[in-house]
C-alpha cells in the first residue's frame, strides 16, 4: 500500500504541491519504468451540447465503492462527449477520469455506445489498446487515488488539475507483464458492470394521503413496496448506531489495545485515520457484521472484515445468519435496496436514516438467495491495489 511522508520545505526549490507530491510519494513495486500520462495518451474534446432532461453520465453517476455507473443525471446542461463505435467522440477502450479523487475512473465499454458523458471528465485515449485498462486500474487503485488526491490539493482550477494529472508519472511495465495481469484486471472490471438505477424524468405525481403516513406516501411512487419482503430488523439480532467520539477520545496513529475506527470515509474507500481504546460505551463491529451509513444519500453497505469501533454516523447490523451477509450487502447496494433507502430517509438538509426506519426496510426472500462469490465485499480501489501489486 502507498503511504505519505513528511517532507521538509527548508531546502525545497518549490512549494508547488504537484512537485512535492512527486518527491514524497512512490508507487508500489520495484524497478518499474515510469512514464508521464500525457506521453501515452491523447486528450479528447467534447463535441456535443446537451440540455436538461437528457440522461448524461456525470462524475456523480459513478459508484465510489463498487465502481461503474449507478444512475445517470437528467439535470446536466452543458458540453458533452458522445460514445460511438468508431470515428469521432469517445469509443470503447477510452478512459474517463473524474476530477474528484474519491471517485473511480470509468473504462468505456461497448455497453456505453450511444451514451452522453459530461465534459467535466478528463477523457483519455491510450496510445495502445492494452494501455486503457491498465491506466484505468492504476489510477483507480488505492495508490492511484492517493496520487490524485495530492494533485487535487491546492490547485486553483479544474484545468490546472487536469494539466497536473497529465504530468503524473505512472508505472508502465513491459507489455508481457501487462498481458499477464490483464485477466485479473478484466475480472475486477467485470464486477463494476451492474444494473443502473432509473433516471426519473419528473418529480411530481399523484399520491394517496389517506393512509396517514404522509412521508412514505409523498416520496414513494409505490408505498406498498415497503411491505414486499421481510423487514431488515427481523434479519438482525441487533441494529446499533455507533458512538460519537470526541477528539480527545481517539488517536491518530495505531497502537496496542487500540481499535481502528470505521466511519463513512472508510466505507468510501479511504484509509483508517482514527484509533480508539475500547470503552464500555464503544460500539464494536465484528467480522460478518454489516456497516450502513446513518447520514447522507449513499447507502454503501459494507461487510465488516475486521474488528473495529463504529463511528456515530454508521449503523452496524448484527445478523442472525452471518452467511446471509454478502447477499444482503449486494441487495442494500443495489437498485431496489438503494431506492427503498431513499424513501426512508428524513431531514431537509442532511439526509438522515433513523434506526426504526432502517429496521423497516423490506428485504425480498429471493435477495438472500444470492451467493455469488464474485460480488465485491471491499471497495474497488482496494481490490485493484491487490490485483496490481500483490
Amino acid at each position: 500500500m502507498i503511504a505519505s511522508t513528511v517532507t521538509s520545505l527548508r531546502d525545497a526549490r518549490t512549494w508547488d504541491p504537484v512537485a512535492l507530491t512527486a518527491a514524497a510519494l512512490s508507487w508500489p513495486g520495484r524497478d518499474t519504468p515510469l512514464v508521464r500520462l500525457r506521453d501515452v495518451t491523447s486528450t479528447l474534446l467534447a463535441e456535443s451540447w446537451v440540455e436538461r432532461d437528457v440522461p448524461v453520465i456525470t462524475p456523480a453517476s459513478l459508484d465510489p465503492i463498487s465502481g461503474g455507473i449507478r444512475k445517470r443525471s437528467l439535470k446536466y446542461r452543458g458540453a458533452a462527449y458522445q460514445v460511438r463505435d468508431s470515428g469521432t467522440g469517445l469509443r470503447p477502450g477510452d478512459v474517463l477520469v473524474p476530477m474528484l479523487p474519491d471517485l473511480p475512473l470509468l473504462l468505456v465499454g461497448p455497453e456505453h455506445v450511444g451514451s452522453l458523458v459530461s465534459s467535466s471528465f478528463l477523457a483519455l485515449r491510450a496510445a495502445d489498446e492494452q494501455l486503457g485498462p491498465w491506466i484505468w486500474a492504476v489510477l483507480t487503485s488505492r495508490s492511484g487515488r492517493m496520487f490524485r488526491t495530492h494533485i487535487a490539493t491546492g490547485v486553483a482550477s479544474r484545468a490546472t488539475a487536469k494539466s497536473a494529472l497529465l504530468d503524473l508519472e505512472i508505472p508502465l511495465p513491459p507489455l508481457a507483464e501487462m498481458a499477464r495481469l490483464r485477466h485479473r484486471l478484466d475480472g475486477v472490471e467485470l464486477t463494476t458492470r451492474h444494473e443502473e438505477e432509473e433516471a426519473r424524468e419528473t418529480w411530481w405525481r399523484i399520491a394517496d394521503l389517506s393512509s396517514g403516513d404522509w412521508q412514505i406516501a409523498l416520496v414513494s411512487p409505490d408505498p406498498h413496496a415497503l411491505n414486499a419482503g421481510v423487514p431488515l430488523g427481523e434479519l438482525c439480532r441487533e441494529i446499533a448506531r455507533g458512538y460519537s467520539m470526541q477528539p480527545l477520545e481517539y488517536h491518530v496513529e495505531p497502537g496496542p489495545e487500540l481499535l481502528p475506527v470505521t466511519d463513512i470515509a472508510v466505507l468510501g474507500g479511504r484509509p483508517t485515520r482514527r484509533w480508539t481504546p475500547v470503552e464500555p460505551r464503544t460500539v464494536v463491529a465484528e467480522p460478518g457484521d454489516i456497516f450502513v451509513a446513518a447520514v447522507g444519500n449513499r447507502p454503501h453497505a459494507v461487510l465488516a472484515t475486521t474488528t473495529s469501533a463504529v463511528d456515530r454516523n454508521l449503523f452496524v447490523l448484527r445478523l442472525r445468519e452471518r452467511s446471509a451477509g454478502p447477499a444482503l450487502v449486494r441487495y442494500l447496494n443495489g437498485q431496489t435496496g438503494y431506492g427503498l433507502r431513499q424513501v426512508l430517509l428524513t431531514g431537509a438538509y442532511i439526509p438522515n436514516m433513523r434506526k426504526d426506519m432502517l429496521a423497516r426496510l423490506p428485504v425480498p426472500p429471493e435477495a438472500l438467495e444470492h451467493t455469488s462469490s464474485s460480488e465485491p465485499q471491499v471497495s474497488l480501489d482496494v481490490r485493484l491495489e491487490h490485483a496490481l501489486w500483490d
